[in-house]
């Protein structure tokens, strides 16, 4: 495992298991700024992607706990 100089905050993101951390997660930029034009949502904005390990698109909302991704998410920095 990488140390890092936040470690809590990985710890956090190891347990959420949002897809917006994984590995897996390949984000779709254009899509992502094209659907969040609201200038006042920024700590709620969706991230849209492809998730290459499920083969499906997937749209996640950063910092919140997912119950479906517990098995299959693995952190993009460990």
């Amino acid at each position: 495992m990488i140390e890092y100089k936040y470690k809590p905050s990985i710890d956090l993101e190891l347990i959420d298991c949002n897809c917006n951390n994984c590995i897996h997660f390949i984000r779709d930029i254009e899509k992502t700024k094209q659907s969040n034009k609201n200038p006042q949502i920024v700590e709620c904005k969706i991230h849209y992607g492809f998730c290459d390990k499920l083969k499906k698109e997937v749209a996640e909302i950063a910092n919140m706990t997912l119950l479906h991704t517990q098995d299959c998410f693995k952190h993009r920095r460990c």
